[in-house]
């Protein structure tokens, strides 16, 4: 196997979604990610004190255990953090001890890069700021994911994916057709967005390091990030003064949306992205009428709501699988809107062998999701699904670090290093 990232070593001191998403991304080239956790703090979105009781009162996080089961470790067992920690290895550090800080210093003077998606100034506060990493590891590539920067009026805001949608815009243009801004629930998609322009960006930074011999800050704010892809609304907006429309699922440009099927609550997504598409579906539907109404894209903007209403009582008269063979065989998009339980059946999904199959005794055995690009010329990896808490405590304090067994001994007689969160 050869890996284009390896050989380097991550130290990942991420939460939630957009951090571990950008750490995996990497582990999937090949990178040596080490997960820094505390076991007296909550890190893998779940506290240790999950029980089935407390699921069944609240409701909470319930469905992403195995069973609905958080059983004795449902930090190990939450499907909300094994999604996304694939290929990394897991560090007992408690960061508010001494003990523990001197450990996470000791890993960062031999490892490549250090990614954090923490509110400002919590790495400060633990002294572990980029300018005193850098003096420590000058070849350190220190990236840091403030989700509006880290100066300014608005670097001190506090919030997730949904808040800081609403602030770049997103929110404003997010809902039904016809209906107010988010009437279509929250989205993350921030969260979504900043994986993989921080390891695009964590990339760069080590190819300017083959050429300069040192690393460096790399600020990646998330809310910029995700600005980039409205960009052609914010600019419409800042010349010509246009609030952008409420469109829903269909779009301006090409005549698309999204088509309830017989089969009960299956939906199809359709496009029409040219002519032929178009000539294509009408002749499907029927009607000489409804291909006059389509005949090029500015009759198909100015009748989209007749002719979507026409594609919808189409569809409506047969199943969800019915609609999709009968459009793409004549070269129309179409796709069923899937659930959980579709993905697991695509047959695509199955004979492209997109679901891994991986076991581990915390959990069992289930499909994890694949890699979200496939590539020639190298190897994507996916080794372990999930690190159990503190699973790798052994390997990166005696091999990395070079603690000695007495020592080693020393911090998991004291409690300092284990492999059971508490918080």
């Amino acid at each position: 196997m050869s890996y284009p990232l390896e050989g380097i070593r991550v130290v990942d001191l991420t939460v939630v979604w957009s951090g571990p998403g950008a750490t995996a991304m990497l582990g999937d080239l090949g990178a040596e990610v080490i997960r820094v956790e505390g076991n007296n703090r909550v890190s893998r979105q779940v506290s240790a004190k999950t029980t089935k009781e407390s699921i069944a009162q609240t409701g909470y996080h319930g469905g992403t255990y195995p069973e609905k089961d958080p059983g004795e470790r449902p930090y190990d067992r939450t499907a909300l953090f094994n999604w996304h920690s694939r290929n990394k290895l897991s560090a007992c550090m408690n960061l508010d001890t001494a003990e523990g800080h001197a450990a996470v210093i000791e890993l960062i003077k031999v490892s490549d890069v250090l990614v954090e998606n923490n509110s400002n100034g919590t790495l400060e506060k633990l002294g572990l700021g980029h300018e005193r990493l850098l003096e420590l590891n000058p070849r350190l590539i220190v990236a840091r994911m403030p989700p509006l920067g880290m100066a300014g009026p608005m670097s001190d805001y506090l919030g997730y994916g949904p808040n800081f949608n609403s602030l770049v815009g997103i929110a404003a243009m997010d809902g039904y057709e016809g209906e107010e801004a988010d009437s279509a629930g929250e989205n993350y998609h921030m969260d979504e967005a900043a994986p993989a322009g921080l390891a695009f960006a964590v990339m760069a930074a080590l190819l300017d390091r083959e050429h300069t011999g040192v690393g460096g800050l790399v600020e990646f704010a998330q809310a910029e990030n995700v600005m980039a892809e409205i960009g052609e609304f914010v600019l419409d907006a800042q010349v010509n003064g246009r609030v952008p429309e409420i469109l829903g699922n269909s779009d301006p440009h090409v005549l698309q949306d999204v088509y309830l099927s017989a089969d009960e609550d299956r939906w199809v997504a359709i496009s029409v992205r040219s002519d032929r598409e178009w000539t294509a579906l009408a002749s499907v539907i029927g009607g000489d009428e409804l291909v006059e109404m389509g005949a090029d894209t500015v009759a198909r903007r100015t009748n989209s709501a007749s002719i979507r209403d026409r594609i919808a009582k189409w569809a409506r008269s047969m199943s969800a699988s019915e609609v999709v063979s009968v459009l793409q065989e004549c070269a129309v998009p179409a796709g069923e809107v899937m659930s959980e339980t579709g993905l697991l059946e695509d047959r695509h999904l199955r004979e492209r062998d997109w679901f891994q199959e991986r076991s581990h005794p915390s959990v069992g055995t289930y499909r994890y999701p694949g890699h979200p690009w496939r590539v020639e010329g190298f190897d994507l990896a996916f080794g372990r699904v999930l690190p159990g808490f503190g699973e790798d405590n052994e390997y990166v304090y005696k091999k990395i670090l070079g603690y000695s067994d007495e020592k080693y001994a020393e911090l998991e007689n004291s409690g300092l290093v284990t492999d059971h969160q508490i918080a």
